[in-house]
């Protein structure tokens, strides 16, 4: 490919990269153990499939807090004597990147971790291969739910595989809570208004919610409420649909949170998590790992329980469901591979129940398969299972497979902070919304 072609698509990976919106015993007999390990609509089993040297690319193999878990991951299969594995890796900030080096140059590439934000540009690319070809559409709707599936799906292709899903949903302080009577979190939005009202009348320098108000992760927290209103920013048709009711009335909740002082200008996902670590945040939206950046920042082990726990989004009326959005890993094989079944075969390997259940013990990354999904290791834990069931109906985020998503998302974020100061309405900001997601997208 020219170079000048590779540029643009290094360029289009890296706007896509900043718009990443959140860091970081089994059950004999699983139905997932008794498919055939490999091969798709083939049948072949791992045994049968030609040995092959592979190449597995990503960040996790390069982090502390992962880089045990991978090897474990790579020496159990490589230990089963028929393809083997190697790791290839770089920091998190120069993957997306390397990776489209990589798939134009000679160098060998089979398989690759990658993130939501990631997938969203790489998918573009012709690159992927389909996984419904090499795994079979059987297999995969019979041992992953529907919602982890869509995450990696492009216009009827399964171009990722799901390894570690969950939504980012919300979190709360049930102590705080409790000072004004609350010991369950609000269910309605009718709920949530009248809680933060009691939270900010308990002491005036607490902000209820810490709602991102500020950089790309605004856009992240913007659109379940979007949804939770009715609205979307995208038709089934891939147009446009901002504009509406919904839109409006979401924004003049927005204003009206900010008046009150329940939500506050300038705050990030930083913020939020340092904030409410302290104290001084009730809600904010974060994904399954929030509960171990609050132990980093500052709350004890034995005190996370009652400084810390997932909820469900509040909804407009009893009834409705939930919002959330989809966020999390998935494992890709690369067209220019010369042995995409064996690669096949070892993302098996990764997302099998024995080794997904480690790989949450490690780092909070929640499994993907069903019967993981089942075994007593998740059931049992209060907040794992409570993630598990605030995914069941998470959404993608609407520009996260768009080639511009960045810039999208930017927009997204101006127009909401130009209804929030009041520099327009909110009826001004979705029209303007409107006209320039129409140009961007073509």
């Amino acid at each position: 490919m020219k170079a000048k072609k590779i540029a643009t698509l290094i360029l289009a990976c890296a706007m896509a990269l900043s718009a990443t919106a959140c860091g970081n015993s089994g059950n004999a007999g699983s139905a997932a153990e008794s498919a055939p390990s490999s091969g798709g609509a083939s049948g072949a089993s791992s045994a049968a499939l030609e040995k092959a040297d592979l190449v597995w690319a990503g960040w996790s193999g390069e982090e502390d807090s992962t880089k045990a878990a991978i090897k474990e991951i790579i020496d159990s299969y490589n230990a089963k004597g028929g393809s083997q594995v190697k790791w290839v890796g770089w920091p998190y900030a120069d993957t997306q990147q390397q990776l489209v080096i990589r798939n134009q140059g000679s160098e060998a590439l089979d398989v690759a971790q990658v993130d939501i934000s990631m997938f969203g540009a790489l998918s573009q690319m012709d690159i992927l291969a389909d996984m419904n070809d090499l795994m079979g559409k059987d297999y995969l709707t019979k041992n992953y739910d529907s919602a982890a599936l869509t995450v990696g799906q492009v216009d009827g292709k399964q171009l990722g595989m799901p390894w570690s899903i969950a939504s980012i949903g919300m979190v709360y302080n049930p102590s705080l809570l409790a000072k004004v009577g609350y010991k369950n979190p609000p269910k309605t939005i009718a709920e949530f208004e009248d809680c933060m009202k009691k939270l900010k009348a308990y002491d005036k320098d607490i902000i209820p919610y810490g709602v991102a108000t500020k950089e790309v992760t605004m856009a992240s927290d913007f659109q379940p409420w979007l949804w939770t209103f009715g609205g979307s920013l995208l038709g089934k048709d891939g147009k446009v649909a901002i504009k509406g009711d919904a839109a409006v009335k979401v924004l003049d909740w927005y204003k009206d949170l900010k008046k009150k002082g329940y939500i506050q200008m300038n705050i990030t996902r930083f913020d939020a998590r340092q904030m409410f670590a302290q104290g001084k945040i009730a809600f904010y939206d974060d994904a399954i790992a929030s509960r171990g950046v609050a132990k980093s920042n500052g709350i004890a082990e034995a005190d996370l329980s009652n400084k810390i726990k997932p909820m469900e989004r509040p909804v407009l009326k009893e009834g409705d469901t939930p919002q959330s959005a989809m966020w999390g890993h998935l494992l890709v094989v690369f067209k220019k591979s010369q042995h995409q079944k064996q690669a096949a075969d070892f993302i098996k390997h990764v997302v099998s129940e024995e080794q997904s259940l480690k790989y949450l013990k490690s780092n909070d990354m929640l499994p993907v398969l069903k019967t993981a999904l089942a075994n007593d290791a998740v059931k049992n834990n209060e907040w794992d299972s409570a993630w598990a069931d605030i995914t069941k109906n998470g959404k993608t985020l609407e520009f996260v497979k768009k080639s511009n998503g960045a810039e999208l998302n930017n927009i997204l974020v101006e127009e909401i902070q130009s209804a929030l100061l009041d520099q327009k309405t909110s009826s001004e900001a979705v029209d303007s919304l409107d006209q320039r997601l129409t140009s961007a997208l073509g």
